[in-house]
């Protein structure tokens, strides 16, 4: 049945990404998104899909983010990267070039950087402070059908749900103040 075989690569994915998740990390994470006072998310494409959702997450409750999706504001957001920021890049591949190059500049900048990527690679260290791995769904039979946002948006959740954690109250009363503030704004 094709919905099942759907449904299975859901599965493996939901699996391997409970495999690949470092509690440490996640936990040294939250703690940057806590601690810096700006936070740029770098996104092309479908990964710039889920920078935004990531902005429009966190600004919610109270997070000073911004997602940078166009590569030549990626290259002049550079020239404002000090060591208050930190520089979230997501790229699947792990080889889109104005991700990696705009970190390896926030990083010379001595912002702390960080990588989203699906890809294990050393040469990483050189320029992020920390890699984030989330599952890919290579090999996977039905690698091209299920969206390659969904194992990125698995790892957000993770983050989302430990940075709400820390002072709870007043996250979800900024969220709920944001709500009411779009309220006059949605349609009915």
């Amino acid at each position: 049945n094709f919905e099942v075989s759907e449904f299975n690569t859901y599965q493996e994915l939901l699996n391997k990404s409970n495999a690949l998740l470092d509690k440490a990390q996640i936990a040294r994470i939250t703690n940057l998104l806590v601690s810096k006072p700006r936070v740029y998310v770098y996104g092309r494409g479908s990964s710039g899909l889920v920078a935004q959702e990531m902005k429009l997450r966190f600004m919610r409750i109270g997070l000073n983010i911004e997602a940078v999706t166009d590569s030549h504001i990626m290259k002049v957001n550079s020239v404002i990267l000090d060591e208050n920021c930190l520089v979230i890049g997501i790229s699947v591949s792990g080889q889109t070039d104005d991700i990696i190059s705009s970190l390896k500049a926030a990083h010379q900048r001595g912002a702390y950087t960080l990588l989203m990527t699906a890809r294990q690679d050393k040469s990483y260290q050189e320029f992020c402070d920390e890699t984030l791995i989330f599952a890919s769904m290579e090999h996977l039979e039905y690698g091209n059908i299920i969206s390659p946002q969904f194992p990125i948006l698995l790892v957000l959740d993770v983050l989302y749900a430990h940075y709400l954690q820390i002072d709870r109250s007043k996250k979800e009363a900024l969220h709920e103040y944001t709500i009411q503030t779009l309220q006059p704004f949605l349609i009915k």
